[in-house]
This record gives structure tokens, C-alpha cells and sequence, in this order.
């Protein structure tokens, strides 16, 4: 009967660990969310080499200008689901085929 006593009384305190672990475990899933869960809005890629590509495309010959756009919509699109580095791809080809160079900058850098 005392060993039933006992048992029960430890009972509270095993509970507070199990609680205290699963809440440390939900704060680790919470910070370590994938990439395409917390927004990049900062990001050289879908910022100004957006507007550099966009500018590009616009000033285009009209044979080629069809093509750059379409590029560039892709990679607005591809910013909108959170793969900058596919994005980055969609602007330059739509930069190369306008006939502009990238221009370079101390963030994109920072952000390959």
C-alpha cells in the first residue's frame, strides 16, 4: 500500500517534465520552420534584381521582349512561393537575353 502511495505522489512532478519537454520540443519545431513558411521580403534576388530584370525587359527590342517578360513572370512567380534561387535564374536568363549585365552590389553578396 505504501508503494502505491508513494508512486502516486511522484506523479506531479513526472507530468511537469513530460509538459516542460513537449513545450521546449514545440519551440525547436517553431524556430526551425521551412525556408517557404517565414517570408524572405529582404532578399536581393526578389527585390532588385527584379527590378533590374523587369527595367531590362521593358527596354528590350520587341522580338525579344516577349521572352524576357515571360522570364521575369516566372520569377515572380517563384519569389511568391519562396524559391529565390530558381528566381534569381528566371531574371538573369531574362537579363542576358535584354543584353544587360547584373549590376553587383554589396547585398547580393551577402545573399548567395
Amino acid at each position: 500500500m505504501t508503494n502505491r502511495l508513494s508512486s502516486f505522489n511522484r506523479f506531479p512532478s513526472a507530468f511537469a517534465i513530460v509538459a516542460a519537454s513537449a513545450l521546449a520540443f514545440t519551440g525547436l519545431i517553431a524556430s526551425t520552420a521551412p525556408a517557404h513558411a517565414q517570408p524572405q521580403s529582404g532578399d536581393y534576388r526578389c527585390t532588385a534584381l527584379a527590378e533590374q530584370a523587369q527595367g531590362a525587359a521593358d527596354t528590350v527590342q520587341s522580338g525579344k521582349q516577349a521572352s524576357a517578360k515571360r522570364f521575369v513572370a516566372a520569377g515572380n512567380k517563384l519569389c511568391e512561393a519562396g524559391n529565390e534561387r530558381a528566381a534569381a535564374k528566371q531574371y538573369r536568363t531574362a537579363l542576358k537575353i535584354a543584353g544587360v549585365a547584373e549590376a553587383q552590389g554589396d547585398s547580393q553578396v551577402a545573399s548567395r
